[in-house]
């Protein structure tokens, strides 16, 4: 398979499942516990298993689960979500990371038939060469004694209640399917998948101290939900100012959002709260009297990629009627190589199909898969070399049929 550094693809199977969870333990300087390697087996599907080997040993990995993604305009579709790989410190940069990206993505094409794929990067450097595109989240780093609500904001019929881990598990997947329905980008949960993100933080997977989880209520209805866990830099454990650390927040409406904030805002005995992973459009800043006193920056979030040209832009729903001819660039999957029509005229299903005609629009699939969600900048496309604008008749169409109001935001870490 590889000539060079003389690699051939391992046949991944219940009985070499651990091989594969060590191997990309150890890529990630991590130790393959048993933890490790039982949330790997729990989820995994070892068909869609990627595995690089020389001789016995496994030197690349790449995994991927068939999952379901939410788009503009209430829809959704099937997508690639990709994980655990890596390649081991003896064998970097020779291509293998490459190699098992175009063999990934081509089977994404052809044999799972899946238009989309996602993934969380561990370097954001790395998968805008195979035509990822990002979405962007907020994080924050609060110092509490800086921060002061504005008065009246907070909604004080919105009630919040601590969780058990079977309730946690629960309304983390509710609440995340019900934000499908309202926000592009999330990934539809299962209960497994919630399963494993409430233990990680259980078993101390994700931070060292005790974690929480707790869900914001209007009347019984649930409409927020937030883990966390809190970290003391004492070291006998005692009641020093200790860092508090979100891993998940979600919310449905801008109440819940505010009652969510200001629960974790006033909790006791904390001195600074860590939230990464935070909606790019979230509301903190603009319901606190310093705003600047968030440290809040813009980052980079889930990484999306078309695969299916066609499949894909047929899946979303479009905000303006119109016509477009764009010519694809895509470096690996070669049937995207071609011109095509996007017609969202029709009020039953948009079309897509390849056209003879001349384009309106040059453009690499990091380019689309960028403005694929609803948030792009049509200045930084046209700056990177993203897209070039034959028929400037067409930038109102392309601002006005793709971009939406509310960013893309995936809750959920696979």
């Amino acid at each position: 398979m590889n000539q060079q550094n003389k690699l051939t693809r391992t046949i991944i199977n219940e009985s070499n499942l651990k091989d594969f969870a060590k191997a990309e333990a150890i890529a990630y300087t991590s130790e393959p516990t048993k933890y490790y390697i039982e949330r790997l087996e729990k989820l995994a599907d070892p068909k869609r298993a990627i595995a690089l080997s020389n001789g016995d040993k496994i030197i690349g990995t790449a995994n991927s689960f068939s999952e379901v993604i939410s788009l503009p305009g209430n829809k959704s579709a099937n997508v690639s979500a990709v994980s655990y790989v890596s390649v081991q410190p003896t064998h970097r940069r020779q291509g293998i990371l490459s190699e098992m990206m175009n063999i990934q993505l081509n089977e994404f094409y052809s044999k799972y038939k899946e238009p989309l794929a996602i993934l969380w990067p561990s370097e954001t450097a790395i998968y805008g060469r195979f035509g990822y595109a990002p979405t962007h989240e907020k994080h924050y780093e609060i110092a509490k004694k800086d921060v002061q609500f504005i008065h009246g904001v907070v909604n004080k019929k919105f009630e919040a209640k601590f969780l058990d881990k079977k309730e946690a598990i629960k309304l983390f997947t509710d609440l995340n399917n019900e934000l499908m329905k309202s926000r592009p980008g999330v990934m539809k949960l299962t209960q497994k998948w919630a399963e494993r993100r409430i233990n990680d933080l259980i078993v101390h997977h994700l931070g060292t101290g005790p974690s929480y989880f707790v869900g914001i209520y209007n009347h019984d209805n649930p409409v927020g939900f937030v883990t966390y866990t809190i970290e003391n830099s004492s070291e006998d454990g005692g009641n020093m100012p200790a860092s508090l650390h979100i891993w998940d927040i979600m919310y449905l409406n801008i109440d819940a959002a505010i009652k969510l904030w200001d629960f974790c805002l006033n909790i006791d005995l904390v001195e600074i709260i860590y939230a990464k992973g935070v909606p790019a459009d979230d509301i903190l800043e603009s319901i606190i009297m310093s705003p600047g006193n968030l440290n809040s920056r813009i980052t980079t979030g889930l990484w999306i990629r078309i695969v299916n040209v066609i499949e894909a832009l047929k899946s979303r729903k479009y905000n303006k009627k119109g016509k477009m001819i764009f010519k694809l660039k895509d470096s690996i999957i070669n049937e995207n190589n071609n011109t095509f029509l996007l017609d969202t005229e029709s009020e039953n299903a948009t079309i897509c199909t390849t056209s003879n005609e001349s384009p309106d629009i040059e453009i690499t699939i990091n380019g689309l898969s960028e403005m694929y969600l609803g948030t792009f900048n049509l200045n930084n496309l046209i700056a990177s070399k993203n897209i070039k604008i034959i028929n400037t008749n067409k930038i109102n169409f392309i601002n006005d049929a793709f971009r939406e109001n509310i960013t893309p935001f995936c809750p959920m870490h696979f």
